[in-house]
């Protein structure tokens, strides 16, 4: 019996083969671009996750400020509701990171020393909303405080963040219902069209008593069938491509970029092939495909069956 359902099945889809092969194309292209969105998404909340747990806010000093003072201010200001950490950054240590940034221009290093960087606070808050409260807080201690020669925060670039990462979610729902619904309906008709080409057989098989299950599930594993492969697709034509720009600009600007985001973001299975990672992604593509190609089939056999 079960022999017989797959060969159905197989003759359904070979019968209509244009329709069919379309209906896999279409289905790997909108599975494809829905998984790029999803990304997208997900890889801006990473952004924004970054630079939340980044130092946040750095508050220099005049350079003749002593320790002491600083530690007093740090202890003011310190609130455990609103500051992950708190970092002290003396003058030493900024030279220290200075020549870590700048190791590939020794002209820059020759005229640095330790007595010519002010020493700073470097503030980590819990939250973009946190920051804003600390950061009126230092204002307002800026105000009187005349140890304090300047603030500087990342509000902008977090905030930015933000509304770009509000911006993709938004619009890759959006468009993923779009696309999804297409596909349903594209695989929903193809699956009509062949019961409608197959109506004589469907009766012949009612008549010499062939069970509904029997006459339903060809369509059905037709649509899964259609899933499934545009799942495989789909993950493919997101996942080959990536690997093949990585590998050709390997040493390039571009690469080191990308490689030292995606290290920041903790997306290092993305710079190079990972199987276990890849196996999921594609376990995942196939699940989505196939659910959506059964439920299109499903309706269709309900409604051209039923």
């Amino acid at each position: 019996m079960s022999n017989k359902i797959i060969s159905n099945t197989k003759k359904n889809i070979k019968r209509n083969k244009w329709l069919s092969v379309s209906t896999i194309l279409v289905t790997s292209i909108v599975i494809a671009i829905s998984s790029l969105f999803i990304s997208m998404a997900i890889i801006a909340k990473k952004g924004v996750q970054y630079y939340e747990k980044k130092a946040q806010v750095i508050v220099f000093f005049k350079k003749d400020t002593e320790e002491s003072y600083i530690m007093l201010f740090r202890d003011k200001i310190y609130d455990e509701n609103l500051v992950e950490s708190i970092d002290y950054i003396s003058q030493e240590k900024a030279l220290e990171i200075y020549k870590e940034d700048f190791a590939d221009n020794p002209d820059l290093l020759s005229t640095v020393t330790a007595d010519s960087l002010p020493p700073s606070l470097e503030i980590r808050a819990k939250s973009v909303d946190s920051l804003l409260q600390i950061i009126e807080k230092i204002n307002t201690e800026k105000e009187t405080n005349p140890a304090i020669d300047e603030v500087m925060y990342f509000e902008d670039v977090v905030d930015n963040l933000k509304s770009l990462s509000k911006i993709i979610n938004i619009s890759s729902v959006v468009l993923i219902v779009v696309l999804v619904v297409i596909t349903f309906f594209l695989i929903r008709i193809t699956i009509g069209f062949n019961i409608n080409s197959h109506k004589e057989e469907i009766r012949i098989m009612n008549l010499v008593g062939g069970s509904n299950s029997f006459i339903k599930l060809p369509f059905i594993l037709e649509g899964l069938f259609y899933g499934i492969v545009g799942g495989i697709i789909g993950a493919s034509l997101i996942m080959i491509p990536w690997y093949i720009l990585m590998h050709y600009t390997e040493g390039t600007d571009f690469a080191v970029f990308i490689t030292e985001t995606l290290k920041s973001f903790d997306l290092d299975f993305l710079m190079r092939a990972d199987l276990l990672f890849l196996l999921i992604y594609y376990a995942i593509h196939i699940i989505v495909g196939g659910i959506i190609g059964v439920i299109s089939s499903l309706s269709a056999v309900r409604k051209y069956l039923d």
